[in-house]
Order: C-alpha cells, then sequence, then structure tokens
C-alpha cells in the first residue's frame, strides 16, 4: 500500500493564493528581497491639444511697405498681401488669444476673430490694411547749351545724369533733354532736387520746381546752365575771336516777355551788338556792327547794304532796343543809304525782323532829306520805334537850333518825324549831347552846357536835364540833394556827361567830381548819383562800398563815363578806379554792379590791366564789357563777354 498521499487540487491553489498575498505584502513593506517585481506606473494624462493663428492682409501692400503684429509676447512681420503668415507658437484649446497691429504705414482693420478663446481649429485673422498711395516719378528737362552734363540729387541721394543734346539739322547752340529720377516715390512725398555736379565754366540751377510734393506735372522740374562767361565777340564758327583790342562797345538786347509793341519775349540778354574791326570779321578792316543770336551762334554783319556790302568806312556806338531786335548805330559810310552824299556821320537803324533791308539811315530831316551836319550817340527805345541822337544839323526839325552847333532829337519811326529836344524857354535849340531814352520813348535824359534850358540855371556848369515828350516839359536833375546848386568839383565847367536813364524812366545816373550833391563827400573822386524822378528816393551817391565808406577811386572811372540801370533802376553797373570795393588788385578799372535797394555790392573783373563800359540786360540778368582777361575757359582770348549774374533767368531758361 502506498503510504504518500497527494494533495488535493483545490488545498494547492489555496496554498498558492496565500503564497501570494504574503508576497505582495512583503513587497508593499519594502521586505521580501528580490522574491516578486513591482507594480506597472499609470499612464500620464494626455496634453491638451493646440491649433494656430496666421494673419493675411486682404489689401496690396506696395514695394518697401511692412505692417507688424503681435500674439502675446509673439511678433509677426508680413510684406505682402494675400498670403496667410503663421506665428510660431500655437495657442491651447481653451485659451484665450489677442491679435493686435504694432507698425505699419496704414492702421489695419481685422476681421471679428482677431481675439477670442482658441477652439479646435486654426485660426485665420484677416486684415484689410488699405490701399497703399500712388506713387510717381519726378521728371523735368534740363535747358543749357549742347554738351552741357549736369548731375542731378533727388532728396541727398539717387544721382542722375543729364547730358544736353545736339539739335538734329540745326546750328542751334543750345537745346532742352527731359530726365527721370529712377524709382518712383509715393504720391505725397516731399521731395527736394539740386544739382550735385556742373561744368566748372557755367552756372547751373534748378530753376523751377526744386521742391514740392509728389504728384507733379513731368515738366513741372526745370533746371538750367549758362556759360558765366560768354566769349561774344567771335564769328559764327567761332574760329575767329576779336580781342579787347578788336572789339568795342557791347550792347545787350532781348527780354524774356513783351516790350511795348514787340508781343514776344526772345530771352533776357539773348542778342548781343558790338563793333569790331578784327580780320576775318570786318571785310575791309574798317570797324564794323556786329548782330549776335547766342541761340544760333550767328554773328552777323549789320553795317552793311540790303546786299550785304560792308560799310565803306568807320561804324560804331551801337544801341540795343530792349527786345533784342533793333540796333542803331553811327557811320562814315557812305554806301550804306542811296544818295548818301552830305559827307557827314549819319545815325542807321538795322531790324532783325527786316534783314533784307539792311541798315537804313533815320538821321534825316522831313521827306527824307538828308541832315546838313554830323549826327552822333544814337540810342534807341525798347520796341526800337523811337530813336534819339544828338546832331549838328539845322535842317532836321522846323524847330529853329538856333546859335547851337549841337542838338537832341527824338525821332518817331513810324511818323519819320523829329522832335528837337534841347531847346531853351523860348523853345529854340539851345544845345545838348549824349542822350539816354526810356523804354517807352517818353523820357529822355541828356546833358546841356546851356543856362537857357529851363529857368533859374545860374550855376554855370553843364548840367544833366529830363525831356517828357507826352507833356513836352523839361526839368533839371542834376542839383544838391536839397534842390540847390552844385559846385563845381576838379571839373571842367562844360566837359561832357553821359546819362542813363533806367527801362521804367523813373531814375537818371550821371557822374561828378562836385562834393555837395549830398553831405559827407570827402573823397575828392568822381563820384556817381541816382535821381529819383519821382521823388520819393531823392539824390543819392551810389559808388561806395561795404559800410557806405567812399570810394578812394573814380566812380566811374573815365570822366563822365556812362553807367547802366536795369529797366526797374535797382540794379547799376560801372566801371571804377576804387580798390575798396571787394577786388583784390592794387590798381586798374574794374567792373561792378550794385543793387541799390540792398545794398549788394559784386565785383565783376579783378585785374590791373583793366575793363571797358559795362552794358545791363534789360533785367540785370547779364553784364556785357570788354576786358583783357581770358574770362571764357573754351577760348584763349581777351575780348567781349557776356557774364551771366543769375538775377533773372538765363535766356534759354523759358518754363
Amino acid at each position: 500500500m502506498n503510504t504518500h498521499r497527494t494533495t488535493p487540487t483545490w488545498r494547492r491553489a489555496a496554498a498558492q493564493a496565500a503564497l501570494l498575498a504574503t508576497t505582495l505584502a512583503l513587497s508593499a513593506c519594502g521586505g521580501g528581497g528580490d522574491a516578486a517585481a513591482p507594480a506597472p506606473a499609470p499612464a500620464p494624462a494626455p496634453a491638451p491639444a493646440s491649433h494656430t493663428v496666421s494673419v493675411s492682409i486682404l489689401t496690396t501692400v506696395a514695394a518697401g511697405e511692412s505692417f507688424g503684429f503681435s500674439l502675446g509676447a509673439q511678433a509677426l512681420t508680413i510684406s505682402s498681401g494675400g498670403t496667410a503668415t503663421a506665428f510660431a507658437q500655437a495657442v491651447n484649446e481653451g485659451s484665450a488669444y489677442t491679435v493686435s497691429q504694432t507698425s505699419g504705414p496704414r492702421t489695419c482693420t481685422f476681421s471679428a476673430n482677431r481675439t477670442g478663446t482658441m477652439g479646435t481649429a486654426n485660426v485665420l485673422v484677416t486684415a484689410d490694411c488699405g490701399a497703399p498711395p500712388s506713387s510717381s516719378l519726378l521728371s523735368g528737362e534740363l535747358r543749357g547749351h549742347v554738351g552741357t552734363q549736369v548731375t542731378l540729387r533727388l532728396n541727398g541721394a539717387g544721382d542722375t545724369a543729364v547730358t544736353v543734346p545736339a539739335v538734329a539739322a540745326s546750328i542751334d547752340a543750345c537745346n532742352v533733354q527731359s530726365f527721370s529720377f529712377p524709382g518712383a516715390l509715393a504720391d505725397g512725398t516731399a521731395y527736394t532736387a539740386a544739382i550735385a555736379t556742373k561744368p566748372s565754366n557755367q552756372t547751373c540751377s534748378v530753376y523751377k520746381g526744386a521742391s514740392g510734393t509728389l504728384p507733379v506735372a513731368a515738366t513741372a522740374l526745370k533746371v538750367g546752365c549758362e556759360f558765366t562767361h560768354d566769349h561774344v565777340s567771335r564769328s559764327t564758327d567761332s574760329s575767329i575771336r576779336a580781342t579787347r583790342v578788336e572789339a568795342f562797345l557791347p550792347a545787350i538786347g532781348g527780354a524774356d516777355g513783351a516790350v511795348g509793341a514787340t508781343g514776344v519775349g526772345y530771352g533776357e540778354g539773348r542778342f548781343v551788338a558790338f563793333v569790331s574791326n578784327a580780320t576775318g570779321l570786318s571785310p575791309n578792316g574798317q570797324r564794323q556792327v556786329f548782330w549776335r543770336d547766342r541761340l544760333t551762334g550767328e554773328t552777323k554783319l549789320i553795317s552793311a547794304t540790303a546786299a550785304g556790302v560792308a560799310g565803306n568806312s568807320g561804324s560804331d556806338r551801337p544801341s540795343i532796343s530792349a527786345d533784342g531786335l533793333v540796333v542803331v548805330f553811327e557811320s562814315d559810310a557812305t554806301n550804306l543809304a542811296a544818295g548818301d552824299s552830305n559827307g557827314r556821320t549819319d545815325i542807321f537803324l538795322w531790324n532783325a525782323q527786316n534783314q533784307a533791308a539792311g541798315a537804313q539811315r533815320i538821321s534825316v530831316g522831313a521827306a527824307g532829306v538828308e541832315a546838313n551836319g554830323a549826327s552822333h550817340w544814337a540810342v534807341v527805345n525798347g520796341d526800337g520805334t523811337v530813336v534819339a541822337f544828338a546832331s549838328d544839323a539845322s535842317n532836321l526839325s522846323a524847330t529853329s537850333t538856333g546859335l547851337s552847333s549841337i542838338n537832341v532829337y527824338r525821332r518817331k519811326l513810324s511818323e519819320a518825324t523829329n522832335t528837337l529836344v534841347s531847346v531853351n524857354t523860348s523853345g529854340v535849340g539851345t544845345g545838348g549831347d549824349v542822350p539816354a531814352i526810356s523804354e517807352d520813348g517818353n523820357r529822355i535824359a541828356f546833358w546841356s552846357f546851356s543856362s537857357q534850358v529851363v529857368a533859374g540855371d545860374t550855376n554855370g556848369l553843364w548840367d544833366i536835364f529830363v525831356y517828357q515828350h507826352d507833356t513836352g516839359g523839361r526839368r533839371r536833375i542834376s542839383l544838391r540833394a536839397d534842390g540847390g546848386e552844385r559846385n563845381q568839383g576838379t571839373e571842367s565847367s562844360s566837359r561832357i556827361v553821359w546819362p542813363a536813364i533806367s527801362g521804367n524812366g523813373r531814375f537818371v545816373a550821371y557822374a561828378t567830381t562836385a562834393t555837395d550833391v549830398v553831405t559827407g563827400d570827402t573823397n575828392a573822386t568822381q563820384d556817381i548819383f541816382v535821381v529819383d524822378l519821382d521823388g520819393a528816393l531823392g539824390v543819392r551817391r551810389v559808388s561806395v562800398g561795404a559800410g557806405g565808406a567812399q570810394g578812394n577811386g573814380d566812380s566811374p572811372a573815365a570822366q563822365g563815363e556812362r553807367v547802366a540801370l536795369s529797366y526797374d533802376g535797382s540794379w547799376l553797373a560801372h566801371t571804377s578806379s576804387s580798390t575798396n570795393f571787394g577786388t583784390t588788385a592794387s590798381s586798374g578799372t574794374n567792373v561792378f554792379l550794385r543793387n541799390l535797394t540792398t545794398g549788394e555790392l559784386r565785383v565783376l573783373t579783378d585785374a590791373t590791366f583793366g575793363a571797358d563800359i559795362p552794358t545791363l540786360s534789360r533785367n540785370a540778368g547779364y553784364v556785357a564789357f570788354g576786358t583783357a582777361a581770358q574770362l571764357d575757359s573754351r577760348y584763349a582770348n581777351s575780348g567781349l563777354f557776356a557774364h551771366f549774374t543769375g538775377i533773372t533767368r538765363a535766356w534759354w531758361w523759358v518754363d
């Protein structure tokens, strides 16, 4: 019989359960060694869901524009429209969010979902940032001499080079070139255009539209360049350049608007008349008168017949109308007018609008009768319709010339009539010379040694008078500022003094060594005085230096020499031997330009070798004079020069 008994199944199961319970209890108490493995840790809770926030600008974003947005601490920059751009970090579901604008050229309007609580999907915020402003190019024109190159600068940067091209199939010396600065600017942008570089021998200016706000018209910006000194006593092709000893007495004309009957302005200072006997200019070596058009560059012989034959004797002393189209001059030539047999100096007129007629003799009497005496010192009014001159002829007017040898006449060309100007209080010629004429031809200033032109002339000296044609009146203006007689100074009692009159007829200038015209005149030199015929400004001594310092030399340099006044009398040009007017030269005659209103004084020449009588264009934009200096760097010659002052626009600087 087997004594080993088998344990029942249920009892084994119960024992295993008891063992398992004991093991778990030991494990919980840290005991039991390695009798049992630890239980697994519970799973972590799931992370909350998150979604992106994006911004899309619905409107156009212009080149160079950008808009800034924020989402809490996050930043976002958008530089284009129509594309959604997301912030870098997503937002958890259930979290609040707000999108804000931080920068940009315009304020944006957001969609309603710009702020809220994040749901279960990505968020797209749209922004209406408005339309960008329109943009425009800044364009303009450069006007100047062919070949001129400048560099233009916009708002301190963006340089643009522009060159004046030649004129196709033309000899014109000047042209215009359109230009645009690169890159459009937003409308509403303020701009300033300036000249960065220019030719060293030219004066350049942004003469119209230099600053403003875009947009502007395509031609609102105007830039001009002009030679600071233009050698004008030269041939058409510039191969012959008359020097100071071969060219004389320049007269400069041309206006930027209507003058009298001339309804069109051809440009301030465009035309120059001058005298020259230079070989190659003068066909026969005689002094001849020339007219130069600075636009075409043509230098034309005008002391010539209708057939173009030069005068067979000398011609001299041209005067040009303010419009630049009429020149009068004196000539000893006998071949300029048919039947010229008087053997005397005559006055001739040349008209640019009737060039085929050649030079016409105008110092004639009724029915064209020849003068029986010599005629000199012709001057012409603004539109070339009235001429004044001096003559010792006795048959130019029905008015008796009396015992005098030389008188002043006023000739109305359209009527072919002469008026004897220098008469005494009885209406008889009493003597006069060297006239100057106002632009309208109504007032004529002249010199006379007669004491009978007006009543009460007791000084026994030469005097300056003004004749007014519409009233027939005459007045003496070479008096002291208080109206009394001046003293003789150091000059001859009968010396000839050439007066100047402003174009508007208001001011007369003359020179004298008298020491009592104004108080404080102690320099013992010749001075220039300007008389206001309307009375408001009285009599002024204008030939002074800085702070009113008296000149230490004669002004003008030669006794009785002509000075030049602008149309309104505000500018005066003259020579002087004074060395305390701002020159560095220790001696010599130089040319000066002064503003009689502000006192500004400009030195136009500064040398010891001298300069000659200056003339002014209508509004003082140009001063023409002769000098031994070589002022035009294009040519190694002395001669006659037109100096651009910049006071007005250059003749080619038009709108």
